[in-house]
């Protein structure tokens, strides 16, 4: 059995939930943190993380618009999707819900158990 981690990113505009989640899962998963979702789709495009987590309301782009240009960019992936959001899923994220561009919805605040059993359940 390997030693190494799954992959993840997570981009979130927030740079205070970046830094508490690195420090939370940095034990379970390799991880990348960004706030740019420029950098955070060449992340995406050259490395094909296990897990793609973004927070949903950014002020440059929402994380289903994120998520939609990487799909527009062709970019193919297996990862795991998660839309991690203060605000309740409603419009856009039940639709990336429904067509399948994110696999799950996670509301802040979240407990460090509870995202790491739906992370892991994969």
């Amino acid at each position: 059995m390997s030693d190494s981690k799954p992959s993840l990113i997570y981009l979130d505009d927030e740079e205070i939930n970046l830094i508490l989640f690195k420090e939370m899962f940095k034990k379970d998963f390799d991880i990348v943190t960004t706030t740019s979702p420029y950098d955070a789709i060449e992340h995406v495009k050259g490395n094909k993380p296990d897990f793609i987590l973004t927070d949903q309301l950014m002020p440059i782009m929402t994380g289903v618009e994120y998520l939609k240009e990487l799909r527009n960019l062709g970019v193919s992936t297996d990862s795991t999707v998660v839309i991690i959001s203060g605000f309740t899923q409603e419009g856009e994220v039940d639709e990336a819900l429904e067509t399948k561009l994110i696999d799950h919805f996670v509301s802040k605040p979240w407990s460090y158990d509870n995202l790491k059993t739906l992370l892991l359940k994969k």
